[in-house]
């Protein structure tokens, strides 16, 4: 058995075989411009050091991302519409951020709405007799 990246279209040519015993989560992530690394909202302060805050005490609609980079601190602005939707693995799921491989990126075009394929799920349903 395989289990395969989450994408909208349902295709499954990501498919990853060695992750067969995991079941991903989706959250909301920001990712260092410097760096590369994933971060989960909701999760700082990260245990590396980064940290991110909201400009307004209470608000989600932007952040500051300090990422402690190898070089020094890289401060990044992220306003909640760049925000990115992501499928998580268990082991950046606990620490709260991790490399592009463990936070994946879930494919769809911004400002779409999420679509999927009814017809996959009702192919054996049957009506009420």
């Amino acid at each position: 058995m395989t289990t395969c990246r989450a994408n909208l279209s349902l295709d499954t040519t990501n498919c990853i075989p060695w992750r067969t015993n995991f079941v991903p989560r989706i959250r909301h992530c920001v990712e260092c411009p410097k760096c590369s690394l994933r971060y989960l909202i909701s999760f700082s302060r990260y245990d590396n050091g980064s940290y991110l805050v909201p400009t307004i005490t209470g608000s989600s609609e932007e952040y500051v991302l300090y990422c402690v980079c190898r070089t020094g601190m890289v401060a990044s602005r992220w306003k909640w519409s760049e925000v990115k939707t992501c499928e998580v693995w268990q082991a950046a799921y606990k620490r709260g951020y991790g490399t592009p491989d463990e936070i994946v990126l879930l494919e769809h075009p911004p400002g779409d709405a999420w679509t999927f394929n009814v017809s996959q799920y009702l192919a054996k349903w049957r009506g009420l007799d």
